[in-house]
Order: C-alpha cells, then structure tokens, then sequence
C-alpha cells in the first residue's frame, strides 16, 4: 500500500478498523451488544465499553466513509510526523469521550432521552476535519446552481453522512469537532497533558511500526481513493505546483554553489589586496541574487522551527522556504519529495 508512505499510524487504524469492523458483522455477530452503551451502561460500572465502542464500526455504510476519510486525513500525519499525529488522536478521542458522558449525563438530568450512541472510532476520525478546515486551502473548482464546489467538498459530505445517521451519532460529531478545538486552542494545556511520550513511540516503531511501513509511490499516475473528478483535478494542479517549487529549488541550489565560488573567488582577491574589513561584509552579508530569490532573512523563525521539529534539516527547511516564496505547506511537500 504505497499511497500510506511515511503513514503507519492511519495505515494501521484503517486496517484494524476494516478486520474488526467486518469480524463484528459476520462471524460475531452475537458479540455485537459488548460494543454499544449507554447511560444505564455507564451507571453499571461498565466504563470498559467507552473503549470497545471505540474499536468498531457496526454499520457498514459508517465504515466504508470512515475509512475513506481516514484514508484521506493521513495527510496529517506526513504534515505532523507519526509521533504528534498520535498524541492528536490521543488527546482528541479521550476528550470527546469525555465530553459524550457529559452529554449523557446532561440528557438524564433534562429528562431527555437518548439511545445507544453510535459504534466507531469518531474521536480519532471527526477532529481532525478542525485542521482540514483550517489550514487545507479552499479551491473552488466549479459551481453548482451558484454554490462553489472545492476539493474539500466530497470529504465534508462524507462527514455529513456519518453524523447525520441519528441524533446520537450527530451528537458524537458534535462532540467530536469541540476536541479538535479544545486541542487546537490548546484549552487546559490539552497538547501537553496528552502527549504520548517520545520513547513510547519510539518503541511502537522499532516494534509494530516496521510492519506497518510502506514505500513511496510514484505519485504522478496516482489517485486518490474515493477521489471525484474535481478531486482528481486539484491533485494534479497540486502535483504542478509541487513539480514548480521543486524545480524553484533546485534552480536556488545552483545559483548559491555559483555564488559560493563567486564569494571565494572574491575573497582570494580581498586577500591579495590586504582589504580583510570588505571580506568580512561580503561574507556576513551576500548580495541576494536579481532573479527574484527572496533573502533568507524573511523566512519566519516560527515556520522554520516548525519544519525543524518535523525532522527536517535547517538548511534544506530555508531553502524550501525560499523556494516556495515561504508558504509552510508547499515547503512542507517539497521536502517530504526529497525525503
């Protein structure tokens, strides 16, 4: 499964999600009830079913748009790394976990009655459509009786169609979408609180991690699962971008090699002539090229640092910056490319 390249994490979810999900609806069928609850569940002391519930989808159609979003978010985890993306699922399902038993305690004091919530993995799945939103731009490719249809259209309606299954599931959603808030504006101290440790998952990689790796792709005849032709369409426009800042990169390697003989050039004849102050200012302070490079000093600290923390080198982090005219996800592709 090369489309899951540098994604072991939402390459091992989808799998367990799918073998779990399809045990439950043909051979255990019987074993179904241990993966539903509700309040009296709850009053019971049954707090395990919080978890289980949490492992499978027993509907059919919530797991075929459930794996085609999570197919679709590992997008996340190349963007983030393996380690961060985890601690977001960690943090997000516990919090929406709590936020369900609220709900239903809520719906008991009102008077108001509520059924068994919905089976699934959505506290991994539903808030990380706050990040989609967010930071995944918005491209109107065509119109709909005046309505702009995007890129991000099909992945909403596939959202739409899980939540909209009952009040319950709408209500899980909900739940959901408030996590992946909380987490993004970092309420509580939620991102420190519920980081998974560094050696954790540098054991859950020399461990299960190896047999979850995949290789990369040639991702010029590739297509994304589930993709519509408007989908289709922004891929390859972002495949062209891709290939131009590549290309933009490459080019700025070239002109710093030939300026770096320049400069040295240059300081063998400042050598000659004993004129050590000129050396030194040309050395801190090369003059930027005319061809339209931007300077590195207006590449932002925070996008490089953020870059940084992903595993990429400084140096290769500035000149993808450069490359790009210092658009972080552009850069971020292009050194994932280079990987």
């Amino acid at each position: 499964m090369s489309g899951f390249y540098k994604t072991p994490i939402s390459k091992g979810l989808l799998g367990t999600v799918f073998v779990s999900s399809l045990a439950l609806n043909i051979p255990l069928y019987g074993q179904r009830h241990f993966f539903q609850y509700t309040y009296e569940h709850l009053q019971n002391y049954q707090f395990w079913r919080l978890i289980t519930a949490r492992t499978v989808f027993l509907d059919i159609k919530d797991l075929v748009c459930a794996g085609m979003l999570i197919y679709y978010f590992r997008i996340f985890e190349r963007r983030y790394g393996s380690h961060k993306f985890a601690s977001y699922m960690f943090a997000t399902s516990i919090t929406s976990a709590v936020l369900e038993v609220l709900v239903l305690w809520a719906s008991v004091q009102f008077t108001f009655h509520l059924g068994k919530f919905p089976s699934g993995p959505y506290g991994l799945i539903i808030p990380f459509f706050v990040p989609f939103f967010c930071d995944i731009p918005r491209v109107a490719m065509t119109h709909i009786l005046g309505v702009p249809v995007t890129g991000k259209t099909f992945t909403y309606v596939l959202g739409l169609q899980i939540a909209s299954s009952s009040v319950e599931s709408m209500i899980v959603g909900i739940c959901g979408i408030i996590s992946g808030i909380l987490y993004r504006r970092n309420v509580l101290q939620i991102q420190t609180a519920f980081k998974i440790p560094k050696f954790v998952s540098s054991l859950c990689d020399k461990t299960v991690g190896r047999f979850l790796r995949s290789t990369p792709s040639d991702e010029r005849g590739s297509i994304g699962m589930g993709a519509t032709l408007e989908v289709q369409r922004q891929q390859r426009m972002e495949r062209m971008e891709q290939e131009l800042a590549w290309a933009q990169m490459r080019q700025l390697r070239q002109r710093r090699g030939f300026r770096e003989q320049q400069n040295i050039f240059q300081r063998e004849n400042l050598r000659n002539h004993n004129v050590v102050d000129q050396q030194q200012q040309d050395i801190n302070n090369p003059q930027p090229s005319t061809s339209g490079a931007q300077p590195t000093r207006a590449t932002s600290e925070e996008q490089v640092q953020q870059l940084i923390e992903m595993g990429f080198q400084r140096d290769n982090v500035l000149q993808a910056l450069r490359a790009t005219n210092n658009d972080i996800t552009m850069a971020t592709n292009v050194l994932l490319r280079e990987m």
